[in-house]
């Protein structure tokens, strides 16, 4: 069951649908990426519009001199770019004095401008970043954009580069990557964090190709996902406030002079109303252009979480292989211990999956990996509970038939227990012996005697067991019995000889079916004695006996014995007899070997006491 479990887990993990798990998945993704915290690049600045410079600007409004005279105040530190997250998309008349003392900021700074999508075809942002273009791209289709909304001529004439500031979330409207690129038109446009990265590792031409694609800047080459987006790793609170200052303090020389010098800088708002909050894996609300700048971190860090469509195969693999580790251990342990093996496998996966993903960036699927080991786990684990559960009914009824149901208990309900030591109480002994066994033996094929034994035994025994006694042994063609053993049994000896009569009964009744009959089967002598004896498990190891010792029970196999002489069936001995509720028929005083002279009864013929 443990390996067709495996099996169907590892199918299951290629063939699931993506939407059933991708919830759970992603979420996953996002505590991996979370918990291997990524060194955050110093070459990466942002300086956020917030409700502090809105407050400290003329008549609490941020115009575009506020944000020529903020650009002035950066460029002056000579950084590396400056990255918009701000689209200057209206009031584009050219001689209006502000626009010209922005567009004369944009033009001193290595600038890059945001643009938006838009549903509205219209022509495409300028100027365009260069771009090599591998032979074996496929492009991915969403890269295509009906139209964008970008700066006013006049801004983007005084631009370095572009790149799209547009941030798509997932279903769960968490972004937690960015489109490396779009296409307006013809031409492919970066993301706004990766041109920014590109201009800071003077690159001059990045090369794009491969299915998936890949993107080459300089010697590093980054894979993108199947639909051309690149995953990036969320900061959090603290590493946003380490990297972030306010637009009023770098107009009123706060942070110092050389501060932004040799840096990516990203210029944005956090505000609602001039800026997009989103949300991202690390953070409920966070600044678009925190994301823009933890792309460029990725970037920067050569470390970009990859999920590839091939680490599923691998996933399966794996599945299929712990499957068969967890099966292999319900063969060879206890369900306690299968549970804890179990969990142990699925740990194990988990801190597999999650020393690979911080020694290489792959994605691997931990969360799909582990509800298939579950599932493996509880399937075996119910498969292996249930097959015990049908062993141990097994095992009860079987040795209830030569047990008494409380030793059976105690054998299978506490496997780890000490052996019974002696114990001296009272015994009455019940011995049968079938006649003239030896010759029955002799003429009987070895096959059918077995057949008509097996008979015999099983009803013999159950006779035994529903009068409450115990089953010894079974030698040869004899059964052992003991009543009152291991447990107290009210009136055993009358139980003994009731049980006597009925097997006699019993017997007598089996002679006379075909299969017996067609071989002469004897009769079936029994004798009864009871006795202080003690009863305890004997033996070595490897071998041990729940049994009774004493004079009694040596006694009462003699006197079985001694219906031959007594033309008897059933012969009990005086300290049963004595000890009997019931009036037995005396066969007077006979010698029993080993035991002297004593007075024997049978219940043949009897009559109760008193009547």
């Amino acid at each position: 069951m443990g390996i067709l479990a495996s099996l169907a887990a590892a199918f299951l993990v290629i063939f699931i649908p993506e939407t059933w798990l991708e919830g759970g998945r992603e979420l996953y993704f996002d505590r991996l990426t979370q918990f291997f915290s990524l060194q955050h690049s110093p070459d990466i600045a942002v300086v956020d519009i917030d409700r502090k410079a809105i407050s400290a600007a003329p008549n609490q409004k941020w115009y575009r001199p506020e944000t020529a005279r903020l650009i002035d105040k950066i460029t002056a530190d000579k950084p590396a770019v400056i990255a918009f997250d701000l689209v200057f998309s209206t009031e584009c008349d050219d001689t209006a004095p502000a626009n010209q003392a922005l567009a004369k900021a944009l033009s001193a700074a290595p600038s890059v401008l945001g643009f938006l999508l838009s549903d509205i075809e219209g022509p495409s942002p300028q100027p365009l970043p260069p771009l090599a273009i591998s032979r074996s791209l496929t492009v991915p289709e969403i890269w295509f954009l009906p139209g964008a909304e970008t700066a006013c001529p006049l801004f983007q004439k005084a631009a370095t580069s572009t790149g799209g500031s547009f941030l798509i979330g997932d279903d769960d409207s968490l972004v937690r990557r960015v489109q490396a690129f779009s296409i307006l038109g013809a031409n492919p446009f970066p993301a706004l964090g990766l041109e920014a990265a590109r201009r800071y590792m003077r690159i001059k031409t990045p090369i794009l190709g491969g299915t998936p694609p890949w993107l080459k800047l300089g010697r590093e080459t980054f894979s993108l996902a199947e639909d051309g987006s690149l995953r990036f790793v969320a900061s959090n609170r603290a590493t946003i406030a380490k990297r972030t200052v306010s637009a009023a303090d770098v107009l009123a020389d706060n942070p110092p002079k050389g501060f932004f010098t040799g840096k990516i800088v990203f210029i944005g708002s956090s505000l609602p109303n001039l800026g997009g909050l989103r949300s991202s894996a690390a953070e409920p609300l966070v600044a678009s252009l925190q994301i823009h700048a933890d792309l460029a971190n990725s970037l920067l860090e050569n470390f970009i979480p990859v999920r590839d469509d091939l680490f599923v195969d691998f996933e399966a693999g794996f599945v299929l292989m712990a499957g068969l580790v967890i099966a292999l251990l319900t063969v060879r342990f206890r369900p306690s211990m299968i549970a804890l093996g179990g969990v142990g496998v699925i740990i194990i996966s988990l801190g597999a999956a999650a020393a690979i993903y911080a020694y290489t960036g792959w994605l691997i699927d931990g969360y799909t990996v582990g509800i298939a080991l579950a599932v493996v786990l509880l399937v075996t684990a119910f498969s292996q509970f249930a097959e015990t559960k049908r062993a141990e009914r097994t095992a009860r009824q079987r040795f209830s038939q030569y047990l008494p149901q409380s030793v059976v208990d105690r054998y299978i309900d506490n496997p780890n227990a000490k052996r019974a030591s002696g114990e001296e109480r009272q015994v009455t002994a019940l011995f049968t012996d079938i006649e003239a066994f030896s010759n029955l033996a002799g003429r009987v094929h070895p096959q059918l005697l077995v057949g008509l034994l097996n008979v015999y035994f099983a009803e013999v025994t159950k006779l035994v067991s529903d009068y409450g006694g115990m089953i010894d042994k079974i030698v040869g063609d004899a059964v052992h019995a003991f009543f009152n053993a291991p447990e107290d049994l009210d009136d055993h000896v009358n139980k003994a000889i009731e049980c006597a009569l009925a097997i006699s009964r019993l017997t007598e009744e089996m002679r006379s079916r075909p299969d017996f009959k067609a071989q002469d089967f004897g009769r079936t002598r029994l004798g009864i004695e009871t006795g202080l004896a003690v009863l305890g498990e004997v033996g070595i190891a490897g071998k041990l006996d729940y049994t009774a010792h004493g004079n009694s029970i040596n006694l009462a196999a003699r006197l079985q014995d001694a219906n031959k002489f007594l033309g008897t069936t059933i012969c009990v001995g005086p300290a049963a007899n004595k000890a009997s509720a019931r009036t037995l028929r005396p066969l007077g005083e006979h010698e029993i070997r080993g035991f002297g002279t004593m007075e024997l009864f049978t219940p043949d013929d009897f009559i109760k006491k008193g009547k």
